[in-house]
This record gives structure tokens, sequence and C-alpha cells, in this order.
């Protein structure tokens, strides 16, 4: 949509640029046909989204070693910088 100002300028400049659509409606839809996962959902629709069409790589966590509390890596260090 564009504004009173917005159509005057652009004639003034005679600028021929196709409209763009930045609203947050334009942007879902582009997101929806390009199969792209949606960026905010309450957690019971991500539940429901996750079981549609099942969960994408970047939404998965890495199988990473639990780390040790940061009061033992502490101390621990502090104990081979003693010996």
């Amino acid at each position: 949509m564009e504004t009173r100002n917005q159509r005057l300028i652009r004639e003034l400049l005679e600028e021929r640029e196709e409209p763009s659509d930045t609203s947050l409606r334009a942007q879902s839809l582009r997101r929806a046909k390009a199969n792209e996962p949606p960026r905010t959902m309450t957690p019971f629709e991500w539940e429901q989204w996750y079981a549609e069409h099942g969960v994408p790589e970047g939404h998965r966590r890495g199988q990473r070693k639990p780390r040790r509390p940061w009061w033992r890596r502490l101390f621990r260090r502090r104990g081979n910088d003693a010996s």
C-alpha cells in the first residue's frame, strides 16, 4: 500500500520499481509457499506442526556430552594450577 507522499516522491523521481509487499501477511504467505517452518507459534501449535511436518533440522538439538557444573570445572582448574 502506497501513501500519498510516497506516490508523489515516486512521480517526482520517476522511479520505475515494482511495488513490494513487506507486510507480515505477505511474509507468512511466502514462507508457507516455500514450505519453510513458521517463526512464532504457541507450544501447542508447535506440537501440531511437528506432528504434521516433522522436526526441521534447525530445530533439533545436537547430541552433546553433558557439561560438568561450573563449580566442578572451577575446582578442577584451581587444582591443576596449584600442582
